[in-house]
């Protein structure tokens, strides 16, 4: 992730402007290869050493702030180790006990002390004979002293795959800083193929984002993804804008037309960002849909445990709301050819969820159950008796029982409207 003093992002009358690199133009490329160049040779010598090839590669261009932004990037996909006989602090504990115990040490080309008093022992003396006493030997010793500061600490690897890799990897990086201090986000789809509407949903509830999926009866086909940005929120703003940022590079993945307008505070008036597909932005995630929050997560895992009876698939078909909301399921649940499909409304808004147990209320379950946690319902709300039909409450995880209770319900008269039973407790 960059970082704000190294992002290439301009304020204009139009709305902002994000400098983008173009990964297949000779001299970037030759740029990106230099900085890689500067990584892979350094492999298993110190971070400074890193940050000195760095400079050079840097030399008297004009371009430094690209560059900074690139090693970043470089250094974001880096492992650093400690390599140390002992752990430093302990060393360094040990070494300035000794010289408190023995008297002056003289270090290096340091002058001997005005006082008069002479050094009983050089540095190199004082390690052998520490290194001795901890089985190691002096120099050892010596370079593991601070191996833990950040500047002495050794580069193990790099994953960055190449120089159009890392320039791909920058464009996409502009955008996320700027969704860092987005108000809101607008995402529009053109004819979205299923699957990857829902690998997309699922990644916005795997970081937790507060969205809402509607499709708009003007542009048949579409779906609108409006997901509420870290400066609409009184909290959470930087652990939220963090989400944010890291969900975007799952759009790039998309097929699909898209495009992308988001209000940004940006200045002392902000500013707006639109971009869409055809700037052939590339993604450094995978397109694999494994999206999975901590309650789904948890969900799976106990109801492949205990409920053998139904099978549980992730994701599952779109669920249209009389036109006015989409839901996409985050399971679907089947026993004897009958789909149940859920969705987990964990960390939503509750004016969100509101509006979702309006819409379930309006256009009855049929196939679809939702799980709303207790955090988000108010007063009477948290009654099942109050909810509407095909809800279960849960606490701090999705409780199997009631899920399958209501399943089994659901089931057994067919999905047709019915005065619904009293569901179960949830805790």
């Amino acid at each position: 992730m960059l970082t704000l003093d190294l992002v290439r992002i301009r304020s204009t009358r139009e709305g902002l402007k994000c400098t983008f690199v173009d990964p297949k133009q000779a001299r970037m490329v030759e740029k990106a290869a230099a900085i890689l160049h500067a990584f892979a040779t350094n492999v298993g010598n110190a971070r400074s050493a890193v940050d000195e090839a760095l400079v050079e590669v840097e030399g008297d261009g004009i371009d430094h702030k690209l560059v900074r932004g690139l090693a970043k990037l470089c250094f974001d996909r880096s492992e650093f180790d400690t390599d140390a006989v002992l752990p430093p602090f302990e060393l360094r504990k040990a070494v300035f006990g000794l010289a408190a115990r023995t008297g002056p040490v003289l270090f290096g080309d340091a002058a001997v002390p005005d006082d008069g008093a002479e050094p009983t022992r050089t540095a190199a003396a004082l390690y052998a004979a520490l290194g001795t006493e901890l089985g190691t030997t002096g120099a050892a010793l010596e370079r593991a002293l601070y191996a833990d500061l950040p500047s002495e600490q050794l580069l193990k690897r790099v994953d960055v795959p190449g120089p159009e890799w890392l320039l791909h990897r920058y464009n996409v990086a502009l955008v996320q800083a700027a969704l860092l201090r987005a108000r809101a986000l607008t995402l529009t789809l053109a004819t979205p193929k299923a699957g990857e509407l829902r690998a997309l949903c699922r990644a916005v509830k795997f970081h937790q984002l507060l969205a809402e999926v509607t499709c708009p009866p003007d542009v048949p086909g579409s779906v609108v993804l409006t997901i509420d940005g870290p400066a609409s929120l009184l909290s959470l703003n930087s652990r939220y804008g963090l989400a944010l940022a890291k969900f975007f590079p799952a759009v790039p993945l998309l097929t699909t037309p898209w495009t992308l307008s988001s209000t940004v505070a940006w200045g002392a008036r902000g500013a707006k960002l639109e971009i869409d597909d055809a700037l052939g932005l590339v993604s450094h995630y995978r397109a694999q849909g494994t999206w999975q929050s901590r309650e789904a997560l948890w969900f799976l895992e106990r109801w492949r445990e205990t409920v053998p009876t139904w099978s549980i698939s992730e994701g599952g078909v779109p669920v249209d709301q009389g036109g006015e909301a989409l839901v996409v399921p985050d399971f679907t649940l089947e026993r004897d050819g009958f789909t149940v499909q859920l969705e987990i409304l964990g960390f939503w808004r509750r004016g969100s969820v509101e509006r979702r147990l309006a819409l379930l209320k309006r256009h009855g379950p049929k196939h679809l159950l939702i799980a709303a946690s207790r955090k988000l319902l108010q007063g009477d709300a948290t009654d099942a008796e109050a909810l509407p039909e095909g809800v279960v409450v849960f606490g701090e995880n999705v409780p199997v029982k009631a899920v399958l209770a209501a399943a089994e319900a659901m089931r057994e008269r067919g999905a047709k409207p019915q005065r619904r039973a009293r569901q179960p407790g949830a805790g």
